[in-house]
């Protein structure tokens, strides 16, 4: 064999050897790769014979060139080193060394072989390109980045969060291209893994990452990928996969640490303290990888365990609400001398316990050179605690045990030179409780109070805010009774066939979802105070909802659905430089279940409750390219349709078994027992059905299209040499809904009489007041179209031989959205829309959308001392502010524009009416604040005489930066002999190092909570009223007489009677996001 010559690979060679984080593959678990051998000639070479051996495991697969001179293989293990050996009859055998591959498919491979006694082989064509992607946009990144990426959290999120399309606010959170992050989808081995119910706004199902990133081979995230393969979200999809052993045992053991004294306590000049409490955070653990036989089976497994108390500081919120902390021990001794419940107080500052443990195990067997198979067990349970809020007594709070169990198994075959097969199946048991923290009985204990309201008693000026505020003790109304569990079952297969210049892909998926759940809101009572009065003569306003047995577990809904899909793609290498891939998906679903009927339902609203998911349907075309004008120029982009993602929840709320709504204001309240009169109306009552699918529903769906440019460069200029190997990466995204979720409250539009309108003095709709006439609300899951997001985004980067590395991105996002699905439950979805015409949305500002988005990463790497290598890495985020939208200051006694029924409250979310100067639609009462208003007006340029738009303005800006020290140590002695090479390390992490710097740095400010600064209180008064009375005497319409008063324009005004500026106010401090915080571990790797 002839002498192999690095050097003659040029660029080629480079991207064949680089690792660095930018391309990424579908829902891929192994890699393929394609190419083609030529002589120098440049024609095919038929029957050479190509060798691709995974060195560290021995794992070797083959490949022959067809008569076009093309090969392919399929099934190769992520990552490398691969070597690859091409021989051919007639000419000189050769190899190429240290190739690192990437999920699915790499860019071509063209390969010239020369006659026999040539020296070397030439790569005249394409090579494996390190910014290839899948024709999509989104990044790849490799074990090393993992390790490197600054993390307090060794959360995955963390390296994804430096894709300039994601932004993150911290671990688990996760939104790509200003999309919702409920619609993402999480696949860990081909294993769905995302919050498939969908009961909060986490990537993931768990609390944490289910997953140990020491064991993680690669990660990788996308916003668009045409591959037909490719389903499952419309927001990002993360793709990881997991280390399998090798012919060496490797492995690590780690133990982090940090407490109370790894914090920092001031922060703007000193202006702010934090205090977290006392805590410790441990997270220790092992991987451990070998073979069990050389070259043919291997395992791989890994346990970790992480212990903390997450630090949360109610300072900020309790001084911008105007409430002294020792407002809550005050108000706890009220309860308690009164009702005998102790609310459990809550704490200015504390430590919050959670744990996370995880195990995952893999065995990977090379049967024969044409098949391998891959199995693996993974677990992760959980324990929290959650709805921690600033007006929420402990006992509000829930414990949130989970557990995650997931089995899958992967079979690559190789039948012969053109027809290779992936075969997966995975199962997936996952379990969530959400148990209440008060004693048992106890209901949800509601307090709505002002200054004015604790005036004169011992809660006397420890409230100074005069807007009514809620405070939340006892059982939280929502786990009153709340299960879930849920199993799922997928099945995937896909062959690939290659002929001449074409790579022709099929198969198919199945996946089974079955769904238990019991959620029976307020089915131990939600009492309602309305002043210290109230709770000292124990008069409350009682709500109560459950199954017609008054027993909540007959509110028990079971239900799942199975999801068939077909998918067919060619992939078409046109010329050297092009290629061409289109296709076609398909998805059916199918569900025997059906909701339970309620005869009552169609007489309101026009049909009936039982319409289900069974029969939907829906084809995604997608076409792609890939194209290399130059010989360092990559251009990729596509089009297609794209669904999935979904949240289950918002399905199955219409499967809730119907329950009776019941309430009324009773004394003599004990709040830990349902009066009663309510126990009877409910056993007696019709069960109404709250939730139901649209008949005409259909399954929800994007259309995506994407252009990416990649350049690399030098940055010579003879005696002045900057460096080479730069990468600059340009991106766009659009993206539009093509059909949306969307919910309507039908008992408002469909009902009659209710669903009359009423008219507001700037044209928008009022919609009845359904808890003020007693009505039942009847939400309904439909469809609505439109909302349109761009996106673009450009990027630097460079790793240099000195050690030294850089990133810097910048993103544009321009996002818009129908609805913000900001809910589990279907009800609150759309309380939750701030919308003119919540009913009917029109296309707005996205709530996820982040405008400017600014991301720098630097690294340096060097061995100070022999062979130990010192490394530190800093990550830097520069955001633009979060969306935000003046609005009216409602309440449930005056909700302006309708209320839902059942009890449910108006949430601050309708846009505000912005008056020209003399503005007939608008009167002021004499406590309003008019020239404050203005000046906030002006101050903003905002436009008079009409609504505001929504999510127009922006909060702060804020930047962070975290940073990375790792330094290796000598290994234990004598221990080569049994593991290799092995070695201790240090890690240091600091969260917004630049606080440690300097006390005045690393500032942040919080958003506007939802996007929803309600600036000003009104009524709706007759126009009328205000003539013959006067504007403070005119009576404030309230309840249902909006609507039935209100019948055109000018029959109403609004009567602004306070300015609340504080609500609009961004200067909103965090000290807990604003101090530095840091954790140390040791590290052993070998």
């Amino acid at each position: 064999m002839s002498k192999f010559n690095p050097w003659a690979y040029g660029a080629a060679a480079a991207a064949l050897l680089a690792a660095a984080p930018t391309a990424v593959y579908a829902q891929e678990t192994s890699s393929q790769l394609r190419g083609s051998i030529v002589d120098a000639s440049g024609n095919p070479i038929s029957g050479a014979r190509i060798s691709i051996i995974h060195t560290p495991s021995g794992t070797v697969s083959t490949a022959t060139t067809n008569d076009t001179g093309s090969f392919f293989a399929s099934g190769l293990r992520v990552g490398g080193p691969y070597t690859i050996t091409v021989a051919a009859s007639g000419f000189d055998g050769q190899a190429l060394e240290d190739l690192n591959l990437r999920p699915g498919p790499q860019a071509p491979l063209r390969l010239t072989l020369n006659p026999q006694a040539a020296d070397v082989i030439v790569v005249t064509g394409q090579a494996i390109n390190a910014t290839d992607l899948n024709n999509g946009v989104g990044s790849n990144y490799t074990a090393r980045d993992i390790s490197n990426q600054p993390s307090l959290n060794r959360d995955v999120i963390a390296t994804l969060a430096r894709d300039p399309l994601a932004i993150s606010n911290g671990p688990n959170n996760l939104s790509v291209a200003g999309v919702n992050p409920r619609f993402n989808g999480v696949t860990i081995d081909g294993a769905r893994q995302q919050d498939a119910f969908g009961l909060g706004s986490n990537t993931f199902a768990t609390a944490r990452s289910p997953i140990n990133i020491d064991i993680l081979e690669s990660v990788s995230l996308v916003a668009s990928d045409y591959s037909v393969t490719t389903g499952g979200f419309t927001g990002g999809g993360v793709i990881a996969t997991t280390k399998a052993g090798t012919n060496e045992f490797d492995g690590s053991a780690f133990y982090y640490y940090r407490d109370q004294d790894y914090y920092g306590e001031e922060s703007f000049g000193g202006e702010r303290t934090y205090n977290p409490g006392e805590f410790d955070e441990k997270e220790y653990g092992i991987t451990l990888r070998g073979p069990i036989i050389e070259d043919v089976l291997f395992f791989s497994l890994s346990y970790d365990k992480f212990e903390t108390a997450s630090a949360i500081d109610f300072t900020a919120s309790d001084n911008n609400s105007g409430v002294n902390p020792q407002f809550f021990d005050a108000l706890n001794s009220l309860v308690q001398n009164t009702y005998g419940i102790d609310m459990l107080s809550r704490p200015a500052q504390a430590a919050v316990p959670s744990e996370t443990e995880r195990y995952f195990a893999r065995v990977d067997w090379n049967i024969n050179d044409d098949h391998r198979l891959r199995v693996s067990y993974q677990k992760t349970e959980d324990a929290g605690i959650s709805n921690i809020g600033s007006r929420n007594f402990e006992s509000a709070w829930y414990d949130t045990p989970t557990s995650l169990e997931s089995w899958s198994g992967e079979l690559f075959s190789n039948w012969n030179e053109n027809l290779s097969t992936t075969l997966r199946a995975s199962h997936i048991d996952f379990v969530r409780g959400q148990n209440c923290r008060a004693a048992d009985g106890v209901g949800t204990l509601e307090f709505r109070l002002s200054a004015a309201d604790v005036a004169g008693t011992a809660l006397d000026g420890l409230l100074t805010n005069s807007s009514e505020q809620t405070f939340t003790g006892g059982c939280d109304r929502f786990r009153h009774a709340n299960e879930y569990s849920d199993e799922r079952l997928t099945l995937f297969g896909q062959a690939d066939y290659v002929w001449n210049d074409f790579v022709f892909t099929v198969g198919g998926e199945y996946e089974q979802l079955d769904v238990f759940n019991v959620f029976v809101e307020r089915s131990r009572g939600r009492f309602i105070f309305n002043d210290v009065d109230d709770i000292l003569n124990q008069t409350a306003r009682v709500e109560y909802r459950n199954a017609t047995s008054n027993n909540s577990a007959d509110g028990a809904a079971a239900w799942g659905y199975d999801r068939y899909t077909a998918f067919g793609q060619a992939t078409w290498q046109v010329l050297d430089n092009l290629e061409l891939t289109g296709g076609v998906r398909y998805e059916r679903l199918e569900t025997s279940d059906q909701p339970t009927f309620d005869p009552t339902f169609a007489n309101s609203v026009g049909f009936d409750n039982t319409a289900t998911i069974d029969g939907l349907d829906l084809v995604m075309p997608r076409l792609g390219f890939r194209y290399e004008p130059f010989d360092r120029t990559t251009i990729t982009g596509g089009l297609g349709i794209f669904a999935g993602g979904d949240p289950a929840v918002w399905t199955s709320n219409a499967y809730q078994v119907p329950a009776v709504f019941a309430s009324g204001n009773f004394t003599g309240v004990t709040g830990n027992s349902v009066p009663q009169p309510l126990l009877d109306q409910v056993a007696n009552g019709t069960a109404l059905a709250i939730d139901a699918i649209d008949p005409n529903f259909e399954i929800p769906n994007d259309l995506k299209a994407s252009l990416r440019i990649d350049q690399e460069f030098d940055l010579d200029f003879g005696g002045f040499n900057l460096g080479s190997g730069y990468l600059f990466s340009a991106q766009v995204l659009y993206t539009e809904g093509q059909t949306t979720f969307l919910w309507r409250e039908a008992a408002q539009t469909n009902e009659q009489p209710y669903a009359q309108t009423g008219v507001a003095p700037d044209g928008r709709t009022i919609y009845a007041d359904l808890d003020d006439l007693g009505v039942s609300n009847r939400t309904i899951l439909t469809n609505g179209s439109g909302g349109e997001s761009l996106v673009y985004t450009l990027s630097l980067q460079n790793d240099f031989d000195n050690g030294f590395g850089f990133f810097a991105s910048y993103a544009h996002q321009d996002v818009e959205m129908l609805t913000e699905g900001s809910s589990s439950r279907g009800i609150s979805s759309w309380r939750g829309q701030l919308a003119v015409d919540r009913n009917f949305p029109e296309a707005r500002t996205s709530i996820y959308q982040v405008e400017h988005a600014f991301k720098l990463a630097f690294s340096y790497e060097r061995e100070f001392y022999r062979d130990l290598t010192t490394r530190v890495d800093l990550f830097g985020q520069i955001t633009s502010g979060d969306p935000y939208t003046y609005t009216f200051d409602v309440s449930s006694s005056n909700a302006l524009f309708g209320r839902a029924g059942n009890g449910e409250s108006p949430y601050d979310n309708s846009p505000l009416y912005i008056p020209t100067a003399n503005d007939a639609r608008v009167v002021y009462g004499s406590n309003f604040d008019l020239a404050g208003f203005n000046d906030l007006i002006d101050e903003q340029g905002l436009a008079r005489g009409q609504i505001t738009e929504v999510n127009n303005l922006s909060s702060r800006w804020n930047q962070r930066w975290d940073f990375r020290f790792q330094q290796d140590l000598p290994g234990i002695p004598g221990a080569d002999r049994w593991v290799g090479d092995n070695r201790l390390k240090l890690v240091f992490d600091v969260e917004n190092v630049m606080n440690l710097i300097n006390d005045e740095w690393g500032t942040y400010s919080s958003g506007i909570s939802n996007g929803q600064a309600a600036i000003v209180s009104a009524d709706l008064v007759s126009a009328a009223d205000v003539a013959a009375n006067g504007i403070d005497a005119a009576a404030a319409l309230t309840g249902d007489a909006p609507r039935t008063t209100c019948l055109t324009a000018g029959d109403c005004v609004y009567r602004y009677n306070r300015f609340n500026s504080g609500n609009g106010s961004t200067d909103r401090p965090s000290s807990s996001a604003s101090v530095w915080k840091a954790r140390i571990g040791i590290r052993y790797e070998f």
